[in-house]
């Protein structure tokens, strides 16, 4: 049970750090930075969609 508390607090911890990067990016259109907002913006979608699936396997396993 201890595991699965640190890995979705890990997840939640990349989520917000996606999230923030996003509202805080510069502007600047280098292809490393398009790169990376890519990553950001396909991780603020898929994250929470994994979590509802953590979930939803704990509560099915409960």
């Amino acid at each position: 049970m201890l595991v699965e508390n640190i890995n979705i607090t890990q997840t939640l911890t990349l989520w917000f750090a996606a999230m923030i990067f996003l509202q805080t990016g510069s502007g600047n259109s280098n292809p490393l930075v398009l790169l990376s907002v890519s990553v950001a913006i396909a991780l603020s979608y898929i994250i929470p969609l994994y979590l509802l699936g953590a979930i939803a396997l704990a509560m099915r396993d409960s």
